[in-house]
């Protein structure tokens, strides 16, 4: 027997996989022994290493057995850049899931602990930096139901824009429309890292801003909007446009919908 060849348990170990996995990429046709003996003893080559890795590799990226026969069975060279070409876009669209999960996870992380900090009922000032934003016109009123649709609508304009991951939802309720009956929602936000910020997204400036937490879910939305407005009108602040409502603690932090942190903030303009 050549020093080149492997029994099946030396080539599992080079390998580092279960013999049976061997014997089943065999039966299927995938992936055979290079020399089979008389005494039915079964060698692998060196050569057959690099083949195999990429068997597994491509099992890994979630290529059926039939698939991986099919190329196996015609091997060209142009089928084998087609096949790479092909899953070289499935990774590039998995890795761009996985970054946008990680942002995800390190804005949540952030957020959850504003929330343990917050001090809820009361209005202080805290520096905001400039927020890219994905919106949605809504021009409904509060009722849950036509919210919840848009909220639908919003994510699936996120969708597709390609925004990947949980999308965090807030609103903005226009200053001018806080009065004695209530309030309304505005536009639907998602805000989205500047680096993959589309061209649809708008900038909310940053700076200084009026805020207030509740700990009571939207319970006291618009007693704490007229709060902020009134606050500022006693301080003899100018301020922005719009009020913008983000949920800092949910279901993933907090017991129920009626205990959810929520946060107002309004730009101080001057």
């Amino acid at each position: 027997m050549k020093k080149d060849l492997f029994t099946t348990g030396e080539f599992a170990g080079i390998c580092n996989v279960n013999k049976q996995t061997l014997f089943y990429y065999d039966r299927e046709g995938i992936f055979c022994p290079e020399v089979i003996a008389e005494n039915g003893y079964r060698y692998y080559s060196y050569t057959q290493i690099e083949t195999f890795t990429v068997i597994t590799m491509l099992r890994d990226l979630g290529v059926s057995v039939r698939e991986i026969k099919a190329h196996m069975e015609h091997p060209t060279p142009q089928a084998l850049i087609e096949l790479m070409e092909s899953k070289k876009a499935e990774i590039d669209k998995k890795l761009k899931a996985l970054e946008w999960s990680r942002k995800y996870i390190d804005n949540r992380i952030r957020i959850t602990r504003e929330g343990l900090a917050a001090r809820a009922g009361e209005i202080i000032r805290q520096e905001i930096a400039d927020r890219y934003l994905i919106t949605s016109d809504y021009t409904g009123t509060d009722v849950t139901v036509g919210v919840t649709r848009a909220i639908g609508d919003h994510l699936d304009r996120c969708a597709e824009l390609g925004l990947y991951s949980a999308c965090p939802i807030g609103c903005m309720i226009p200053t001018e429309s806080v009065n004695e009956q209530g309030y309304r929602y505005a536009k639907f936000y998602t805000g989205i890292d500047k680096t993959h910020a589309p061209a649809e997204a708008i900038v909310a400036s940053g700076g200084s801003h009026l805020v207030i937490y509740d700990d009571h879910g939207y319970e006291n939305v618009w007693q704490n909007c007229r709060a902020l407005l009134e606050y500022g009108r006693e301080h003899g602040l100018n301020l922005g446009k719009n009020i913008f409502e983000d949920v800092i603690l949910d279901d993933l932090s907090t017991k129920g919908y009626f205990n959810y942190l929520v946060k107002l903030s309004v730009r101080i303009d001057r």
